[in-house]
């Protein structure tokens, strides 16, 4: 055989191998790797009823509307006065009921944004397995999910920030003089402090006067996103039994 020919011969041969390598579709048992890793899939349904639950966990605002009780003492520190930047303002709210309801509320948005990072994989479809209804049901969705992240991220997550996680300075709290084999040695104790105590207490005062507003607005979204998931199911319902490509769950 001349060597034109073995080529050839060598070049079909690739070529019929990658068809049929190309011809088989992946042997993948889903549902039996999510059983040995431990994972349950979360459907639109289930995010539906995680978002109720985020909705009962926003937590209420105190009867005393976080006002210092007769007696108390609104501006918290630690240290010595003399060495601490103190407020020159009075401050007349209860820091620590301030900061268990900020952290209440934070605690429910960090669970919320980890939850929307669960719709994509719920509403998963191969493009062509999905009608040009579905797919437009799904971007409406992803929408209404994408403003309520804004607003919550805009308008709430920067006054709880303020309050639970403030701007803060070292400073020197006291200095200790010492002998040691006969020579002084001083020794400095710093301690951290806000860097600006009075709009630390504004920051305080802000959240404990628009905190009701806050819960509106957080509540507000979660309610329409509550509306937004159930509409989405019941259009894609709807598109499936006029279409067979519609997305199922």
């Amino acid at each position: 055989m001349s060597l034109a020919k073995k080529r050839k011969a060598v070049d079909h041969k690739k070529s019929n191998g990658n068809q049929s390598k190309s011809s088989k579709v992946l042997d993948f048992d889903q549902d039996a790797f999510h059983v040995e890793i431990g994972y349950s899939e979360l459907s639109m349904e289930d995010i539906h009823a995680r978002i109720q639950d985020l909705c009962r966990g926003v937590p209420k605002i105190p009867d005393s509307k976080f006002a210092e009780k007769e007696g108390g003492k609104g501006s918290d520190s630690s240290g010595s006065r003399e060495t601490l930047p103190q407020p020159i303002q009075e401050f007349h709210f209860n820091k620590t009921e301030i900061r268990e309801w900020a952290t209440s509320l934070q605690t429910v948005l960090e669970e919320f944004h980890l939850l929307v990072a669960c719709v994509s994989p719920a509403t998963y479809a191969w493009g062509t397995d999905r009608s040009g209804a579905a797919d437009q049901n799904l971007s409406l969705l992803s929408n209404e999910f994408m403003r309520a992240q804004e607003q919550l991220i805009a308008r709430v997550s920067p006054r709880l920030n303020d309050v639970l996680a403030p701007v803060v300075t070292l400073v020197t709290d006291k200095t200790v003089t010492e002998k040691v084999d006969g020579k002084e040695v001083k020794q400095n104790y710093f301690i951290t402090t806000h860097e600006d105590p009075d709009y630390a207490n504004l920051c305080y005062t802000i959240l404990a006067r628009n905190a009701a507003s806050l819960r509106q607005v957080v509540i507000a979204n979660f309610d329409k996103l509550l509306r937004a998931v159930h509409d989405f199911l019941n259009a894609q319902h709807k598109d499936n039994q006029h279409d067979s490509r519609g997305f199922v769950y």
